[in-house]
Formats: C-alpha cells, sequence, structure tokens
C-alpha cells in the first residue's frame, strides 16, 4: 500500500515521529505505518521481551500501528512477524548519551 504524502502530514501531525516499516512477504511487500513508542506501549512490550519475542513484537506491532497495510496477516505469518520484529529495533530503540566525569 503507498501512503501519500498528504497522509503522512496528518499522521505526523497527530503522532509526531512516525515510522515506515516494509515487510516482504509471500504476497508481496507489506507497508505499515508505526507511531513513536510510549511509556504504556514499551512496559508491556518489555515485560515480555524476555519470555517470548516474537510475543513482544507482535505487542509492540498492535500498540504502534497506525495505518498502512493490514497488520493481522503480517503478526500470523511467522516469517513476516520475524522480519517485522528486527525492524522494529530502529522504532523501539534508545538514543545515547554521553557520561563525563566532572
Amino acid at each position: 500500500m503507498a501512503i501519500t504524502d498528504k497522509e503522512i502530514i496528518q499522521l505526523k501531525t497527530k503522532y509526531g515521529a512516525i515510522f515506515q516499516l516494509d515487510i516482504p512477504t509471500d504476497e508481496g511487500d507489506k507497508t505499515i505505518i508505526l507511531r513513536k513508542l510510549d511509556r504504556a506501549t514499551y512496559s508491556a512490550g518489555s515485560k515480555l521481551m524476555e519470555k517470548d519475542e516474537l510475543l513482544a513484537a507482535e505487542t509492540f506491532l498492535r500498540g504502534l500501528y497506525i495505518g498502512g497495510d493490514e497488520l493481522e496477516p503480517i503478526i500470523k505469518d511467522f516469517e513476516s512477524l520475524r522480519v517485522a520484529a528486527s525492524l522494529l529495533a530502529d522504532v523501539i530503540g534508545t538514543r545515547t548519551g554521553n557520561v563525563r566525569k566532572l
């Protein structure tokens, strides 16, 4: 699914930072749009991360999904979910800072 420039502007206005994930599937590439990570979604997903990485990825995807192609076929397909999980690192990753002893 192609997202238009107008839709991107509308989503950015509503959600701030947004991310496009292009995920290959047996039916061709699927595109989903995710919003910036929030504390509630982070808490829910991080609790699952130690026990089941794919369940955590599913939780993050469901919590952050705001548009694009339908999410459910991606979640139900094992290979597509694994690809989406690997792409989530850029969405849920933390920024790094610096520490200096003064």
